[in-house]
């Protein structure tokens, strides 16, 4: 053997062993995401998030009830399903987690879709992930308009749990939501991280969905929540909810 070919080996080698590396590194769990919809006077949310767990592969399903004019879970949510055996699909997950939530979501009779106002998958870069501009009036024929703006601004949160997985600084989030000439109403203001939330590292403001029923109307924002996982970064959801006259 030539002293080139060891040389030649050990150098493919490292280089395998550094893209291996990297793809683990950067290798994290994207959850899906379901709306459910909306009870028929828009009191209550729901929608579900799935996919397969990084590290495990073990595959999950969760949904979240929500009341939209406590902005809480609703008691007996989130209905969480995890299978402990490695599969490539979500399926089996999901279709336990609607067996379980079937009674509740039909105690509250959640099952209408509400409007769909704006949507930003993560994969979608022209988009502003900290601001979105809707048309409340998108009922009627333009060129009516009444614009409502959605900002999204993070916030670095003491985390003594999570600093123990990560050194990189934990994020909480504010979201406000600006009528037309009108001061700006706060929908959600971190002043802690929660526990339920996981170590989150950044946050996107993923879908808006409203509702209207009894002269009111019901915002859903659901955002993109970024969090410390076990192979890098994984990506979930949460809902901030907001009843309006």
């Amino acid at each position: 053997m030539s002293a080139s070919r060891p040389i030649r080996l050990f150098a493919l080698s490292f280089l395998l062993f550094t893209v291996l590396s990297n793809s683990i590194a950067w290798a994290g769990d994207y959850a899906s995401r379901h709306v459910i919809g909306f009870s028929p006077d828009g009191r209550y949310f729901a929608f579900e998030q799935y996919g397969v767990q990084d590290g495990s592969g073990f595959p999950y399903a969760e949904i979240f009830i929500i009341d939209t004019q406590a902005d809480s879970w609703v008691a007996g949510s989130p209905i969480r399903i995890r299978l402990d055996e490695e599969s490539p699909h979500a399926e089996k997950a999901h279709n336990a987690a609607r067996r379980a939530a079937s009674p509740l979501l039909d105690k509250l009779a959640i099952s209408e879709p509400g409007e769909h106002l704006a949507s930003n998958p993560r994969a979608e870069l022209s988009a502003d992930p900290a601001r979105v501009v809707v048309n409340a009036a998108h009922r009627f024929t333009p060129p009516a308009r009444e614009p409502i703006s959605f900002a999204l601004t993070e916030k670095t949160l003491e985390s003594a749990t999570c600093a123990a997985y990560s050194e990189k600084p934990m994020k909480g989030f504010r979201l406000t939501m600006t009528r037309e000439a009108a001061k700006p109403a706060i929908l959600h203001d971190d002043q802690r991280l929660p526990e339920s939330r996981g170590c989150a590292l950044g946050y996107a403001i993923a879908d808006i969905f409203s509702h209207e029923s009894g002269g009111k109307t019901t915002y859903a924002v659901l955002l993109h929540v970024q969090t410390v996982g076990f192979e890098g970064p994984d990506s979930r959801f949460l809902a901030v909810t907001q009843r309006l006259p």
